[in-house]
């Protein structure tokens, strides 16, 4: 069993509770509501609730016809991208509602009236309520994360339009080639006809048979018995 706590353990277990009730200031309350607000430009889904559906989508295709991405690689590169367009849409709007808040917290708040009580122009009250949003790093919070969204989808534009998907050129459609006449492919069929029976069954070489008692056919004025008839076949009076 633990030991009960001392009177010096209450006392500063009172003082810590004391230091722990949240913000006191004006400034402080003011960016610890903010925590509440849902931006969206954090969160994986990019469509909030109350945002259009069709306009959302619309503006999804709207990528996909630009960049025309062929690998899933490049479809998931081009969704991440219009996400994040998506989302540094919402931006200016939170920039009006966070003005126009603050403005309308130093017209009615009793506590902050004097701050703006002396201001004749809403320019001025304006300036005040900008002072006091960057002074509470809600105004600075929301620019940090458009300038990260931004260089996000900077980089992405680039890969996208170097290696990622590059749009596909229309190709030229080729000329057919010129087709031969009736009469040409019918004069090459009987050509390829020819070729192919020679090839089947050539023709026999004729010899001719020379007599004996014939002039020999080397010119030298003798019967051929008398001369090349007994001759080799290869010299060159017999194979004259």
């Amino acid at each position: 069993m633990a030991a009960p706590a001392s009177p010096l353990q209450l006392a500063a277990n009172r003082a810590n509770a004391i230091l722990s009730t949240g913000p006191k200031t004006e400034a402080g309350r003011l960016a610890s509501s903010a925590n509440s607000l849902s931006h969206g430009l954090t969160t994986r889904q990019a469509l909030l609730p109350g945002e259009n559906l069709p306009e959302y989508e619309s503006h999804h295709e709207t990528y996909q016809r630009h960049y025309r991405p062929r690998n899933p690689i490049a479809v998931q590169m081009v969704t991440e991208l219009a996400d994040i367009q998506w989302r540094l849409l919402r931006v200016p709007a939170f920039e009006v509602q966070l003005f126009s808040l603050e403005v309308r917290n130093l017209k009615t708040n009793p506590e902050l009236r004097p701050l703006i009580e002396k201001l004749d122009y809403d320019q001025q009250i304006l300036a005040v309520a900008f002072t006091r949003l960057v002074e509470s790093k809600v105004l600075p919070n929301l620019l940090n994360q458009e300038a990260r969204l931004s260089r996000r989808a900077d980089k992405l534009r680039r890969e996208l339009e170097s290696t990622a998907c590059q749009p596909e050129r229309p190709t030229q459609p080729s000329a057919p080639p010129d087709r031969p006449s009736l009469a040409e492919e019918i004069e090459n069929l009987k050509n390829e006809a020819i070729q192919l029976a020679h090839e089947v069954n050539p023709q026999p070489v004729r010899v001719t048979k020379i007599g004996r008692n014939e002039s020999c056919p080397c010119n030298s004025g003798l019967k051929f018995k008398r001369c090349c008839l007994n001759r080799p076949f290869g010299s060159a009076t017999a194979a004259a």
